[in-house]
């Protein structure tokens, strides 16, 4: 099985990178913006890979806030601290009733994490103030390294997300736009937020037909997933590189 998951995952390197490489019409980074010393947490060495449904671009600003805050949400979890999540990432997620406390794990110790988490974004909804995103997210392929082994996080089915995000009302008409948002780097060194908001975030999303249709979204076939959590491996799965990954802001 293992052999099976590593083909298709090199084979979702190829397919997914051919897409989204036009280039972008304009940067998100000020002087300002870039965050000296942001970097991810120590015990997080996986890559985030996005894929979207046709029709939806990565790199307009409301798909990037939207992968901005999924990535930050793990990461704030997986380091427990809301300092772990990107630059903004606090202040995007000010407003949220019911925000986690990511200062106060229930876990004291960090797990050593290694692998790919896939995420695909499935719909992209405009709303009265901005939109709402629903998101698969696949961390099967995430694992915890323990004592020389590797577990993994999940079990097979990707987890259906929806995130509200609300926009800053002078933007909301360059929304569309697309933006400098991909590179070769795994975080941007930038407030990518820029001012937009998650007033919401539904980690299981209210539509159950939604799970199902984020099951077959995911890069690798069901039975060649892994079938239960915390099950020992002796070597990890891949840990592909990031996409659309982020670029290097204090460059630009």
């Amino acid at each position: 099985m293992r052999a099976q998951i590593s083909t298709v995952l090199v084979a979702v390197v190829v397919s997914v990178s051919a897409c989204g490489t036009d280039e972008a019409k304009s940067s998100i980074d000020t002087p300002e913006s870039v965050v000296a010393g942001y970097s991810v947490t120590e015990n997080i060495d996986y890559n985030v890979r996005w894929s979207a449904d046709p029709g939806i671009d990565l790199l307009t600003r409301p798909a990037v806030v939207a992968r901005a805050y999924m990535e930050s949400y793990y990461l704030a979890i997986h380091g427990h601290a809301l300092s772990a999540g990107y630059p903004g990432f606090a202040e995007a997620t000010s407003q949220q009733r019911d925000r986690v406390d990511f200062d106060h794990s229930n876990d004291p110790e960090l797990e050593q994490l290694v692998g790919t988490q896939f995420e695909h974004l499935l719909a992209l909804t405009p709303t009265g103030d901005g939109w709402v995103a629903t998101v698969c997210s696949g961390n099967y392929t995430v694992m915890a390294e323990k004592d020389g082994r590797y577990f993994n996080l999940t079990g097979p089915s990707p987890q259906a997300e929806t995130v509200r995000i609300v926009a800053p009302e002078q933007t909301q008409s360059v929304a569309s736009e697309r933006i400098a948002a991909e590179g070769a780097e795994r975080a941007p060194s930038a407030d990518v937020f820029a001012g937009w908001t998650v007033s919401e975030h539904v980690p299981a999303a209210r539509d159950q037909n939604v799970h199902a249709e984020c099951d077959s979204r995911m890069p690798d076939a069901r039975d060649a997933r892994p079938q239960k959590a915390n099950l020992p491996h002796d070597t990890p799965y891949p840990t592909l590189a990031p996409y659309p990954g982020w670029p290097r802001y204090d460059e630009n």
